[in-house]
Formats: structure tokens, sequence, C-alpha cells
């Protein structure tokens, strides 16, 4: 073979070489460029915040955060929670109309992610719907609403903060059953919730949701001696995750208060009343936007509490 031949052969496989190396490679699977996460890291710490009576602290450090985070139609799992947060707090509130522009937007994320979309956030959304009806007074929607969270959640296996999530939804949906004059069922319902959360450590604000609900269960199945019990165990969990003078303390106050009427002690129940309606006062005053109540629940509750004091002529310590 002449030289010239051999140059030729080698350059022809060189070539042959570069051009298998340059030619595009089918069947290759690129990963999914990672979802972008609104940072929230802090989310536990802005629940507890709210749940002592800084809701609308937390709203107005809540609201820019969630407007950086914009609409984008992919998962953004932090973006999701604080915008959830923030739903919770609209309705502790009574701001109905900023819950529903949320949890619209909400919607729209969910439905712009199509079957990409979590169980677990589709489960979250309808709790907070639900939530939403049952303040609009529309108790067999909320239960519908509420069905379709825990359908949702059995799809999703059983980590630790899914039974949470079910927890929640559970105790919703026994508002829901004791509102529609279902006692019986919601004492079986809410029982589940509390077993939940009684095995987290960490839920105790869920917790204390709970056996105020509790308390009002037990009076309308006409278990006046339990529901004293119960919001003696409300009082004391307070305290201790809490602390004096907040609204978990008033709360538990108020309950300690129905529970000892609806057991026939008036004086009593109007002592604690007194003191409940101090701490909400104050909460008012120090630390809430004037705009809204401190607690729509807390003060519905005291109202209805004083209520039924003032039309009981033993009560004489309001």
């Amino acid at each position: 073979m002449s030289l010239r031949t051999g140059a030729f052969a080698v350059f022809a496989a060189l070539t042959a070489c570069a051009s298998t190396a340059t030619t595009p490679t089918t069947g290759v699977v690129v990963d999914p460029e990672a979802p972008q996460v609104t940072p929230h890291g802090d989310l536990e710490i802005l629940r507890h915040r709210a749940a002592i009576g800084l809701a609308a602290d937390v709203r107005a450090e809540l609201a820019p955060r969630i407007a950086a985070a914009g609409d984008r139609p992919g998962p953004d799992p932090g973006r999701d929670a604080l915008r959830a947060l923030a739903i919770e707090l609209a309705l502790v509130q009574g701001d109905a109309d900023a819950a529903q522009a949320e949890l619209e937007r909400l919607d729209r994320t969910i439905a712009g992610q199509g079957e990409a979309a979590s169980a677990e956030l589709r489960a979250l959304a309808a709790t907070l719907r639900g939530a939403w009806l049952f303040d609009a007074r529309r108790y067999t929607d909320a239960r519908s609403s509420h069905l379709r969270a825990l359908v949702a959640l059995e799809q999703t296996g059983g980590r630790p903060q899914r039974a949470t999530q079910k927890g929640v939804a559970l105790r919703a949906l026994a508002r829901d059953q004791l509102a529609l004059g279902e006692a019986e069922t919601a004492v079986n319902t809410l029982g589940k919730a509390i077993a939940i959360h009684r095995d987290d450590p960490e839920a105790h604000i869920e917790l204390h949701e709970d056996l105020l609900l509790a308390v009002d269960v037990m009076i309308a199945v006409k278990q006046p001696d339990e529901a004293v019990i119960v919001s003696s165990d409300a009082y004391n969990q307070a305290l201790a995750k809490f602390g004096s003078d907040t609204l978990p303390h008033a709360e538990a106050l108020l309950m300690v208060g129905a529970a000892t009427l609806a057991k026939g002690d008036s004086g009593a129940a109007g002592s604690v009343l007194a003191d409940a309606r101090a701490i909400l006062d104050k909460l008012q005053a120090d630390r809430s936007d004037p705009r809204f109540p401190v607690s729509a629940r807390a003060l519905s509750r005291c109202d209805a509490l004083m209520q039924a004091l003032t039309s009981n002529p033993a009560s004489s310590t309001i």
C-alpha cells in the first residue's frame, strides 16, 4: 500500500469517527428541571405566631412573599403552603373575600397542573374550600368538600405529614356533621382526628383545635361532665403549648365557660367569660389589624356565651 493510499485510509477513518461522534443520539432521557420552590422554612414559626393571636401580623408578612412567588403553572410546594396559611388566617379573621381570592388562585394552579397536581395539593384545596363554605353556612357543601379531601388523601399513602393533613380534614368534617345535626357521627369522626394528632408531638395547634370542637360535641350529645373534662384538657394544653394571655388561652377559657354553663353553673361560666374577654380585648387593641377581629370564631363564641348568660338571672358576674 502506497503512502498516499494509507494516508487516505487514515483520513477516511478519522472522518468516520468524527461523523459518528457528532451525530445526535436518540432515545436519551434528560432529567426535567427541578421545580422552583418558594422559601418556606419558617412556616411552623409563622403558624405558631398566628395561633397565639398574631394572625394580622403574619398575614401582612405573607402577602409580599406570595406575590413575589407569582402564579407559575408548575409545582411550588413552598408557595402553596404559604398561600394555604394565608387562606386559613383570612378565615380566622373573618375576611371571607381575601380567602376566596386566594382559593381561586390555588384552584387555577391545580387546574394548570392538570393530572400532575399532587393528591396532597388537591386535598389541601378541598379542605380550605370546605372551611370557606362552612363559614358561609353552606354546611352540606362544606361536608362534600371535606369528603373529597379525605378521598384524595386515601390515594397518597401514610407518611406522617399526610396523616396530620388527614386529621385536619377529619376535624373539619366533624364540624360539618355537628352543624348538620349529626352529633353522634361527629363524635366518631372527631375521635379519629384526635387520635392522629395525639400521636404527632408537633401537632399541638391541630390538637388544640380538636379539643375546642370536642367540647361543643360533648355538649351537643348531652354529656356535660365529659365537656368539662375536655375543656380542662384544652385549658391545660393551651397554657403548656402557647402560654397565658394568648388566643388559645382565651379560646380554652370560653370552652370552659360553655361547659360549666352546660353543667348549670352560670356563675363560674360568667367568671371565665370575663377573663377570656379581657384577653381578647387586649389582643385586639395591641396586636390586631383593626379592620378585622383577632379571631372571628372566638368573638362569636364570646358573644354567644354572653347572650346565654345575660338571659340567665343567676349570672351576676358579667
